[in-house]
């Protein structure tokens, strides 16, 4: 432990274009981040962060190309939910619906402490807009980036956890230091950047109110999800 009393971060390779995964809790939870290398290797995992303590490892010590971030970058301004969830619905994906500000509501405090993410790196990393990518904090679905490289939904058998530590081996991520779900969703966010900064993806959602990049360069439905 560091003497701010959250775990070190650990780096096993050589940085490459770097890739940065936020998986986004409540504070008392804390938030996970990965990074990934553009051979895909895992370079730096951290949990129970708080906002500052993401902030200065991303700013100060990764310095990513990319941020991408498991959380909306922002409220509704078309209705109870956003332009993006609304597409996602249409290739069968379902998604937290994120209305306009409910104000102080306690299901959506997870939801203001990402908002909290990006405007912590607003100064060097730009919200995604729909591109380029480069350079940006970029919203992200990891439920969504699982299914579509995986090009299907989880089988009823099948964990979530199961499921995207297959579809990060699938894609040459070793899940091996992955062990909780969180830390598997950020990995699974750092790897939909890997993706943008090879040019392949995809968006779904209004600039103005939250565009979510998909790692896959063309969206074909998927049917019902897999409960």
């Amino acid at each position: 432990m560091t003497a701010m009393g959250y775990p070190a971060v650990v780096r096993s390779s050589p940085w490459g274009a770097l890739a940065v995964g936020i998986d986004v809790a409540e504070e008392k939870k804390g938030l996970d981040l990965v990074a990934l290398d553009n051979h895909r290797s895992v370079v730096a995992s951290a949990g129970r962060l708080s906002v500052t303590d993401t902030a200065r490892i991303v700013l100060e010590e990764l310095r990513p190309a990319i941020v991408c971030i498991d959380s909306p970058s922002s409220w509704s301004i078309s209705g109870r939910s956003r332009e993006a969830e609304r597409e996602l619905r249409g290739l069968g994906i379902s998604a937290f619906a994120t209305g306009p500000d409910p104000g102080p509501h306690p299901f959506y405090r997870w939801m203001r402490v990402g908002m909290a993410v990006y405007r912590s790196l607003a100064g060097t990393y730009q919200t995604f807009r729909g591109a380029p990518a480069a350079g940006t904090a970029a919203e992200v679905f990891p439920e969504a980036s699982a299914a579509l490289l995986a090009g299907r939904f989880r089988n009823r058998d099948e964990t979530k956890l199961a499921f995207r530590r297959h579809v990060l081996g699938q894609q040459e991520v070793d899940p091996a230091r992955l062990a909780t779900l969180d830390r598997v969703d950020a990995a699974l966010a750092a790897l939909t950047g890997v993706f943008a900064l090879e040019g392949i993806f995809s968006t779904v959602g209004d600039p103005e109110e939250g565009v979510i990049l998909l790692p896959v360069a063309r969206l074909q439905p998927l049917g019902r999800m897999r409960q």
